[in-house]
């Protein structure tokens, strides 16, 4: 289907449409597995016919990169409604930590899909790859603006996202024997802290 022509739908109803087949279908190859979904599948679930998919999308992985997209960007605003000015850091940390770590569990499967298709598809491995960039870039930003030191802060961004990713995975996939989940997650707390410091304002 790689000749296919499609178009940007203009009409209220005609977006609704494209975005309801964008959700329904990475849904279901979330929880169905990206090779057991067809359009088919997606067209019915989306109460619209296959045709209509091939008007706005040239395949099925076209629909998932949108909604890896459109996935992409809830979880940055997960993190970004919590770093304001005169925030209290431990508890804005605390409130990012299981926010996001909600957000792995709840789609569990997405996070599954994403990391075996980040392995084999190159478009969706560097949708990924701007993401975390987005989201470091743009908390380094928000840091600064409520005022902590910015020296290293590119560095220390970095090592948060890696940190708090870390520990959703472990909780939601990995899941160890003997390891107590409650002081993990303290200790990543307290290491966040650790790393950003006080506010120079406060």
């Amino acid at each position: 289907m790689e000749n296919v022509k499609t178009r940007e739908p203009q009409q209220k109803r005609s977006i609704e449409k494209k975005n309801r087949i964008i959700e329904t279908g990475f849904r279901l190859m979330c929880e169905n597995g990206y090779q057991k979904t067809t359009t088919a599948d997606i067209a019915k679930a989306a109460g619209v016919s296959t045709g209509i998919i091939y008007s706005y999308f040239k395949d099925k992985r076209d629909i998932f990169i949108c909604g890896l997209e459109t996935y992409g960007n809830q979880t940055l605003l997960l993190v970004y409604e919590q770093i304001t000015p005169n925030l209290d850091v431990y508890k804005s940390m605390e409130t990012i930590i299981d926010s996001l770590i909600q957000s792995h569990k709840l789609f569990e499967n997405a996070h599954k899909e994403i990391a075996a298709l980040t392995m084999t598809d190159d478009t969706i491995a560097r949708i990924m790859f701007e993401t975390e960039l987005q989201i470091t870039k743009q908390l380094e930003q928000l840091l600064t603006k409520a005022g902590f030191d910015t020296q290293n802060l590119p560095e220390k961004t970095h090592i948060i996202y890696n940190l708090v990713e870390s520990l959703c995975h472990e909780l939601t996939f990995h899941q160890h024997e003997g390891l107590d989940y409650a002081s993990m997650r303290q200790i990543v707390t307290d290491t966040i802290v650790f790393i950003l410091g006080k506010p120079n304002n406060s």
